[in-house]
């Protein structure tokens, strides 16, 4: 069998996750294929909790956020914030609006990742949750750029994502391995796809946000998930 290339990969990621939005909560609530047993799943709650913690502790700003499936994060941003959440997938967000509270200030658009649809400074934040993760390495430095030409000076990237750690995604699910896979993902259908997943370490997000940011602040809870924050940079003078 021919190994897909760098380009088919990253469509069937696209892909999986518009066939994965009516599921994609059972994995942050641990349920189905995705709960591992008493012991795990109350450690990934804690640690999932303590990732509230630090996203929630951005307010008061306006927030554009990437990729923001079923609108787990937007909710919680909301509460605080003024947030314009975006995703490539329409089934996402048509589960997120059936997830909406009406009072919360927020609006959805789709969008593309690369080509944000948002003006230059435009913004106080930019957040992207459990994304990172799925951008190329030969195209994240294009992404967080991205994400900063909307921020204004002083403004924050916030992110959050994935460890390598066992019994974080399905049950099914092959995690090990090195930090850059193409990963085989199942449906609750039996349908595959073949997605980028790539693991981020501290090293890597201080370094890829310091393109763009001062003041890098990176977090990891103790099996699951890493974190990280920095101020957008202001534009280099021109002499």
């Amino acid at each position: 069998m021919a190994i897909p290339s760098e380009a088919e990969v990253e469509a069937d990621t696209r892909d999986y996750y518009r066939a994965r939005a009516p599921e994609f909560e059972q994995w942050i609530l641990r349920e189905g294929r995705y709960a591992h047993g008493p012991e795990a799943d109350a450690s990934w709650h804690r640690e999932m909790a303590k990732l509230q913690q630090f996203v929630g502790s951005l307010t008061d700003a306006s927030v554009f956020e990437v990729a923001s499936g079923t609108g787990w994060w937007t909710r919680l941003l909301a509460v605080r914030n003024r947030v314009i959440a975006s995703d490539y997938a329409p089934e996402m967000l048509d589960e997120a609006r059936q997830r909406d509270e009406d009072h919360l200030p927020l609006g959805r658009c789709r969008a593309d990742a690369y080509r944000l649809p948002a003006g230059d400074d435009s913004v106080d934040a930019c957040m992207f949750g459990f994304w990172l993760s799925h951008v190329p390495i030969a195209r994240s430095a294009e992404f967080i750029r991205e994400a900063a030409r909307i921020v204004r000076p002083g403004g924050q990237i916030v992110l959050v994502d994935s460890k390598q750690a066992e019994h974080s995604g399905a049950s099914d699910q092959f995690v090990k391995g090195d930090r850059v896979q193409r990963q085989h993902r199942r449906l609750n259908d039996g349908r595959e796809f073949t997605i980028w997943k790539i693991y981020w370490s501290s090293d890597e997000l201080h370094s890829l946000l310091g393109l763009v940011c001062t003041e890098v602040e990176v977090i990891q809870t103790d099996h699951f998930f890493i974190g990280a924050r920095g101020r957008v940079k202001a534009p280099a003078s021109e002499d």
